[in-house]
């Protein structure tokens, strides 16, 4: 009897197992997050719907199907449905891992020690707060990304969470000073390089100082161009993700967009402005159309249904393909950074120097033109040729072809800072601001703020907190 007892009773180990899931382990190691992280950031949270989205308000692209094409015609943008997947991979995926990394890494967590996973997931912190900010304004931050132990979390001013934005990228750029183990192959982005993260952490320090352009003008001039002196050098350095497969689950997003789901062409909008200013770019990235067998933009607004692409141009196979790489910051954008700094600090000549610099940059990046195409353009009578021609617009109307495919989300941000390049809509401007998703609307309502998205810009945009 005591053998069949023992025979048919449970350890307590045994025990407790029962109600775990074998497959989803309650504690996963930092090398694992860290390879998470170091996917989910650039795919579901640097692209997907808010790109998509940004794309089409910014007039890159022209929607000509489905969402896209509602989003153009100014139907649904005000959807609290909207960019419901995005608030959500952000708040309930890599934040919450990433917290997890910063507390399991530090001094007296579990893996204490690793302090360059450690700055790594300050920099993706960072990074991806600031997505949030810039999409929306107030948004939940410092009751945030602790799991489910706080359901109704309370929203933070934008003005707050830029200061912990800066004060992140500072903290990463103290852990990469510290002897640690390298993290290596789990680090999907720079393969533990350090040195490219820690001038990662620079960069995108000044590209947040130069965001607050229109709330401190020579501040933010001065703290950009100081953090800039320890960004990136060349387009070495850029900030890129280059780890997608020929696979359907490994694509780069915006491929996986175009097999799925076809809902852009390149807009009129761009193809006139690189036209106008003969840049070698237009041909090598924008694709003629089937049925016109010419680069034929489509108009923003367009009542035109191309889901195929037949009437249409979309980009060229060496712009976008199933393993394209997906910049997150560039060198380029930093020197465009340096260009306006300089100007609002009246450094005419420093300014002109980094604005060609950035065009040189860029033309090599998006396609690896050689010195003698670059001269040719950079010598063009309609781009300025001299510091003291230079403006604000022209910088930014080349940062904005630089930020083109993939880095929509950039230019939304700096035609709502900035009111270049200057668009026009047959219908209506472009919202100031993406909605807040349903899914906050219906649990955290009392903290959701009351804004209007084609009325209210955001804090650094001009708009109040």
């Amino acid at each position: 009897m005591a053998f069949l007892l023992g025979a048919g009773s449970c350890s307590e180990d045994k025990l407790d197992e029962i109600d775990t899931n074998p497959n989803s382990p309650e504690d996963v190691s930092i090398n694992l997050l860290l390879s998470q992280v170091t996917i989910n950031v650039p795919f579901a949270v640097a692209n997907t719907d808010l790109a998509w989205y940004s794309s089409v308000f910014v007039q890159h692209t022209t929607g000509v199907h489905g969402q896209m094409q509602s989003a153009d015609r100014r139907a649904g943008n005000e959807d609290a449905t909207l960019v419901n997947n995005v608030w959500n991979n952000i708040y309930a995926g890599p934040l919450p891992d990433l917290n997890l990394i910063i507390e399991k890494g530090s001094d007296g967590g579990s893996e204490s020690g690793r302090y360059h996973d450690v700055g790594i997931a300050k920099v993706l912190k960072a990074y991806t707060i600031a997505i949030a900010t810039d999409a929306w304004g107030r948004v939940p931050y410092t009751e945030a990304g602790q799991g489910n132990t706080n359901r109704t979390p309370a929203y933070d001013t934008q003005q707050q969470i830029y200061t912990e934005i800066q004060t992140l990228l500072d903290e990463a750029i103290a852990e990469f000073a510290k002897q640690a183990p390298n993290p290596g192959v789990s680090d999907l982005i720079f393969r533990g390089d350090m040195e490219r993260w820690r001038k990662t952490a620079y960069s995108l320090k000044a590209r947040y100082h130069n965001r607050l352009s229109r709330i401190d003008p020579q501040g933010s001039a001065t703290q950009a161009l100081a953090a800039a002196e320890q960004g990136f050098q060349g387009n070495v350095d850029n900030f890129t993700f280059t780890r997608f497969t020929a696979t359907a689950i490994g694509e780069n997003p915006w491929f996986q967009e175009r097999n799925d789901r076809s809902h852009h062409a390149v807009s009129e909008t761009f193809v006139n402005l690189l036209t106008s200013k003969n840049d070698p770019r237009l041909q090598a990235m924008v694709a003629p159309a089937p049925n016109t067998g010419a680069i034929t933009p489509a108009p923003n607004g367009t009542q035109t249904n191309d889901q195929a692409n037949q009437n249409f141009s979309d980009v060229n196979i060496s712009v976008l393909n199933a393993t394209a790489p997906l910049p997150l910051m560039t060198y380029d954008e930093l020197k465009f950074i340096e260009a306006e700094s300089h100007l609002r600090l009246g450094n005419t000549g420093e300014a002109f120097t980094a604005y060609q610099e950035g065009i040189r940059a860029a033309m090599q990046r998006q396609i690896n033109a050689p010195e003698p195409a670059i001269a040719s353009y950079l010598s063009n009578a309609s781009l300025p040729q001299s510091g003291g021609a230079l403006t604000q617009e022209d910088i930014i109307e080349q940062k904005w072809i630089a930020f083109f495919y993939f880095q929509s989300i950039e230019a939304y941000n700096d035609w709502r800072r900035t009111g270049f390049p200057v668009l026009t809509h047959p219908i209506q401007q472009a919202p100031l601001r993406f909605p807040y998703p349903l899914s906050e609307l219906d649990a955290n309502a009392a903290n959701v703020p009351n804004v209007q998205i084609y009325t209210d810009p955001v804090w650094w945009a001009g708009g109040p907190e």
